[in-house]
């Protein structure tokens, strides 16, 4: 199990049980009622159409009747304290409701409005006095700038958009960081079949952010599965923390994350920061804690409905019954991109079908096409799904069906309706429906699930593939992290004196004595030393230029291989100082390095760099001088151990590089993870003064594992 502490991020400290005190309320305010404000009436008639049946209040400051109810002038006429306060009025006035809330005893507010902290400096100088007055009061504020939530099982909506009511219960609990993505957001899932459990927008997240609600959702009984909406991640350690919990409590975070194009801010001198973008370390840590990230909401749905239903599936061998060729073709494509298996059926469902009454001209497949055959006996496709549940083969079953539309449909379906209904609810299994194209779900077809207990359909192969493929993935990496030794705490390593002036020839000792192998070398201020060295070692030997201020020594012309003499060592020598001269004029040079000549094998890089936010952060790729090019490369956060690292040379493109491709020696991988896992704890080990080490190549020849070049930067003080 991996670890991490982070010094420049601190855990929020929001109680998920005060939290829930708002998410809650027995009794309400609207504090801005206007029977003309369509803020207004959406408040009020999403409260009550979604059940609400405790007090609710009005103040309205003529004290008119809105929504055929009385109002009150002001906070201060309330016969009672209510539990939440939402308030629908602008900002200017906020600071003055805050304060009449705080003298009533209203503990918890919905701030609607905009023109905060997104608005400048005014607004988030106003923003920043209503949560320091909040706080010294004991109140919490939800937005400003948001829509509020629904919380289904306790029947309040205090959502203050048009949305559909009352929402479906369910269990796949809403994080959002847009109050405007909700509005579509929660009908589409309604739409889709998919039932809610708490659902929250926070806007400028003053005082309650997304991860809180996260948080407060991996407590929360009735949520079995979290989706989330997230436009940034402004705490990755309480991020991290919410998805060990999640974990550890069984239940998936789904998380779409817009944002995937913007640019890195980060400048990194060595090759690593070509790999590691923002989004990308997002995608690493996303991996590297179990959580599912997706491309869309149609997908952030499609997962979360198929996870609710039927959980972490427990294998990757899919099964698939269809009554289409054109639906396995499409079927096959999707498993491939999405890596799933889809194993052949076993000899006793191919003799099942047949004496289920297939023809035998029919050729059992997975996926399975029924054929046309289904014109004739209707229930050929139940008997085929009977085969495919019963099949060994198979961790799984997907068979095309989906919620009839209307009674027409329903009809049609009724001579296998008893059979399919018990194949998809007791099965050993699980058996999942999807359609063929996308189709909503309509009143009827959630009215005919819910009286005879079908489970979620997915809407269509193509959003439903995927959607399994990441609840196998789930199940796989839940059960690796439970089992991953704890990660060694990294000894404490001191930063040499003289750091800034080092060459890659002090950075090799320095790596080489903290563990790393790393190949012999020695500077040559002469063309004459140059050979001396190359001597002493042996030929054929390489030349670079070694200067503390030249990360990438080919674009200067600083570097030269497979050097067989003496006569060629003098030339490469001069011509090294030559050309470095000329492109890199204001490089400090303290001479040439000599090395062994390192022939065949393969190049990796091992590039760590620090991210502002999340920390030190790891790339492994194949690489030396193609690093960009290739783009072959893993991310974790550190610390990270050994079998992670495996995992991540697993997940390369080149691995079977590694593997003894076309008779070349394999490289026992196990060793190469270990070596890398050294040079990440030498990062750690460091401290916050590093800013970068990066190791390319490292050379791995067979079980011969040495590194060529190194670079270490550190933080300008």
């Amino acid at each position: 199990m991996t670890t991490l502490t982070r010094d420049t991020n601190t855990l929020r400290t929001l109680d998920s049980a005060r939290l829930h005190e708002l998410l809650e309320p027995r009794s309400i305010v609207i504090v801005g009622a206007n029977t003309k404000s369509s803020w207004s009436h959406f408040t009020y008639t999403n409260l009550k159409a979604g059940g609400f049946d405790g007090e609710l209040y009005l103040v309205n400051r003529r004290g008119e009747d809105c929504h055929g109810q009385s109002s009150f002038t002001s906070i201060a006429e309330l016969p009672a304290a209510p539990d939440l306060a939402i308030v629908l009025t602008g900002s200017n006035s906020l600071e003055v409701i805050l304060e009449d809330a705080r003298l009533k005893g209203i503990r918890n507010l919905i701030l609607l409005a905009a023109g905060l902290s997104e608005a400048g400096p005014e607004g988030e100088a106003l923003q920043a006095r209503l949560v320091e007055r909040a706080r010294e009061a004991g109140q919490l504020i939800l937005g400003p700038n948001n829509l509020g939530f629904i919380n289904s099982h306790a029947k309040v909506a205090a959502f203050s958009h048009m949305t559909q009511m009352p929402m479906i219960s369910g269990g796949v609990g809403v994080a959002s960081q847009s109050g405007a993505l909700a509005i579509y957001l929660l009908p589409y899932m309604a739409s889709r079949g998919v039932g809610c459990s708490t659902a929250v927008t926070v806007g400028n997240e003053a005082m309650v952010s997304a991860i809180d609600v996260m948080g407060l959702l991996v407590d929360d009984e009735n949520t079995t599965v979290i989706a989330a909406y997230l436009e940034q991640i402004s705490n990755p350690a309480q991020f991290l923390d919410v998805a060990a919990r999640a974990r550890q409590a069984g239940k998936p975070i789904v998380v779409f994350k817009a944002g995937r194009c913007e640019a890195s801010a980060r400048v990194a001198a060595a090759h690593t920061g070509s790999l590691v973008g923002d989004d990308k370390v997002i995608d690493a840590a996303c991996q590297q804690f179990g959580v599912i990230r997706v491309e869309s909401i149609e997908d952030l749905v499609a997962a979360a409905g198929i996870i609710e239903s039927y959980g972490a599936l427990a294998g990757n061998r899919m099964g698939v019954v269809t009554g289409s060729g054109a639906m396995c073709a499409l079927v096959a494509d999707k498993a491939e991109t999405v890596g799933l298996e889809l194993p052949a059926p076993s000899e006793a469902t191919v003799r099942g079908l047949h004496d289920a009454g297939l023809p035998v001209y029919s050729t059992v497949n997975n996926p399975m096409d029924t054929t046309g055959y289904i014109s004739v006996d209707p229930t050929i496709i139940t008997k085929a799904n009977q085969c495919f549940i019963d099949d060994p083969n198979f961790d799984f079953i997907v068979v095309n069906a989906s919620w009839p539309a209307n009674q027409v449909m329903a009809d049609m379906g009724r001579g296998n309706h008893d059979e399919l209904l018990r194949q998809l609810t007791s099965s050993p299994k699980p058996v999942i429906p999807m359609s063929f194209l996308p189709t909503e779900v309509t009143e009827f077809g959630r009215q005919f699930a819910t009286e005879y207990g079908y489970p979620h359909a997915s809407d269509s192969f193509d959003r439903g593939i995927p959607a399994v493929a990441r609840s196998a993935w789930w199940g796989r990496r839940v059960a690796e992290l439970a089992t991953d030794p704890v990660v060694p705490e990294a000894p404490r390593v001191d930063k040499p004196n003289g750091t800034e002036k080092w060459t890659e020839i002090e950075t090799g000792s320095f790596l080489r004595e903290h563990g790393v192998p790393y190949v012999p070398a020695s500077i040559a201020g002469s063309a004459e030393q140059a050979v001396a060295a190359a001597a002493g070692m042996g030929y054929p030997v390489v030349l670079k230029v070694a200067s503390e201020d030249i990360a990438h020594k080919t674009e200067v012309g600083g570097v030269r291989l497979l050097l067989q003499d003496a006569e060629a060592v003098t030339e490469a020598y001069r011509s090294i100082r030559s050309s470095v001269a000329i492109l890199a004029p204001e490089a400090r040079v303290q001479g040439v390095a000599v090395s062994p000549m390192r022939a065949g094998g393969n190049e990796l890089l091992v590039g760590i760099v620090r991210d502002p936010q999340w920390g030190l952060v790891m790339a492994v790729g194949f690489g030396g001088v193609m690093v960009e090019v290739l783009q072959d490369s893993a991310l974790r956060l550190l610390p990270v151990g050994p079998r992670e690292i495996r995992r991540m040379l697993e997940s390369l493109k080149g691995i079977d590089l590694l593997t003894g491709f076309r008779g070349n020696a394999a490289t026992d991988l196990d060793e190469l993870a270990n070596v890398i896992f050294r040079i990440s704890q030498v990062a750690i080990g460091l401290g916050d003064d590093l800013e970068e080490l990066e190791i390319n190549p490292l050379r791995v020849a067979g079980d011969q594992i040495e590194a060529l070049d190194a670079l270490i930067r550190w933080k300008d003080l």
